[in-house]
């Protein structure tokens, strides 16, 4: 079978932060079935740069590039891109793979999932936390039935970015522009989005409250530190936080599970470890006499062995393994014809309450009811 050929929408500056487009070319040099062919970028000199390294053609224009042949493209661009640019290549049968969140607005995700539904080409959101080692022996854990009935859950997302406002020379990037900087959404995919992923559930209902972000960046205008109650369609229980702005330590990764039958919570820092407690296996709960945690990386051999087996090759789109594995599903799902594990519905799923959230806090709290993409 021939070489996928894969193009890259958002080469990145590198002044800032991290290319996300350098990430996912170093780790697809690397990955069988697929070749790096063609470069996307707004600002001519970046595409350029990118398309050197990856020996691939550079384009400053949308529409060429698509029509360059391309059987997949990444997208790596701004927030408020991500729908527009999907659309335009599914509309073409060429398969998707989307940096988070999937989209911007409600009615941007109408068209997504329209797009979607017509098109031969495959969508699959680039949520790497799912993939993390962690999550993923997690996620086996509960479908091995060790948790009992999962019935609550957390996750956080608690990363000081404000060094991302501004590129070298001190320029604002697309993140630093005011209350649009990230899309009107809470970016709440990589708290959300592994929650789900484990427990194959949606959120039907978001509760949410914030802070204004001047609190802590003076001429910030807009809202921080969003706290999301919601329920699922299952009938859980999610709390979620997100915060972008607050100078603290990170914990970018944050995870609980509560069962009839189990829990787990993942590290809090300062040499904690991720952590559970199993009622088939250790200490009986009681009110004087409290059951201890465990060390969950224990469960690692039984339930996530080809994990431990990886080479130091699958850490070069960064995250850990995670974006290894992540891609080489969507690979699969391509080569194999069937939809993605993080398809438009579930991307959607994972998207769609953080826009519902922003909706929650400016009406002070209120219940809103998240659109379930199946029925756009």
């Amino acid at each position: 079978m021939a070489d996928l050929r894969f193009g890259i929408i958002g080469a990145g500056n590198v002044g800032v932060g991290t290319s996300r487009g350098d990430s996912f070319m170093g780790l697809l040099a690397g990955l069988p079935g697929a070749a790096v062919t063609a470069i996307h970028d707004i600002a001519p000199g970046n595409a350029e740069r990118a398309a050197k390294l990856a020996g691939a053609q550079p384009f400053s224009e949308l529409e060429p590039f698509l029509e360059s042949g391309l059987d997949a493209v990444v997208v790596c661009s701004p927030i408020i891109f991500h729908a527009e640019q999907s659309v335009a290549a599914l509309e073409r049968d060429i398969h998707v793979l989307s940096e988070v969140p999937a989209v911007h607005s409600t009615e941007a995700a109408r068209q997504l999932a329209s797009a979607a539904a017509r098109s031969n080409g495959h969508y699959m959101l680039a949520e790497n936390y799912c993939y993390l080692d962690e999550i993923e022996l997690v996620r086996r854990l509960a479908r091995d039935g060790r948790f009992g009935e999962v019935y609550f859950a957390e996750g956080e997302y608690v990363h000081d970015c404000r060094d991302l406002w501004v590129d070298a020379e001190g320029k604002p990037t697309w993140r630093g522009l005011g209350k649009n900087a990230v899309g009107p959404g809470v970016y709440c995919t990589h708290s959300l989005g592994p929650l789900l992923f484990i427990l194959q559930d949606r959120v039907v209902q978001v509760s949410a409250l914030a802070n204004e972000s001047n609190l802590v960046a003076e001429g910030r205008p807009g809202s921080f530190n969003f706290i999301m109650l919601m329920r699922t369609a299952g009938g859980r229980t999610l709390k979620v936080r997100v915060d972008t702005v607050s100078p603290r330590p990170h914990q970018a990764a944050y995870y609980s599970l509560q069962g009839t039958a189990g829990a787990y919570e993942s590290w809090r820092g300062l040499e904690d470890e991720p952590k559970i407690w199993l009622s088939d296996e250790h200490e009986e709960s009681h009110c004087f006499e409290s059951a201890a945690w465990h060390p969950l990386m224990t469960y690692a051999s039984r339930y996530i062995p080809e994990r431990l087996a990886v080479g130091d090759e699958a850490r070069a789109g960064g995250h850990g393994t995670s974006e290894y594995w992540m891609v080489r599903e969507f690979i699969a799902a391509i080569q194999r014809d069937e939809p993605p594990p993080i398809g438009v519905h579930e991307g959607l799923d994972y998207t769609l309450p953080g826009i519902s959230a922003v909706e929650s806090a400016s009406a002070g709290g209120e219940d809103v009811t998240v659109p379930d993409p199946r029925g756009m």
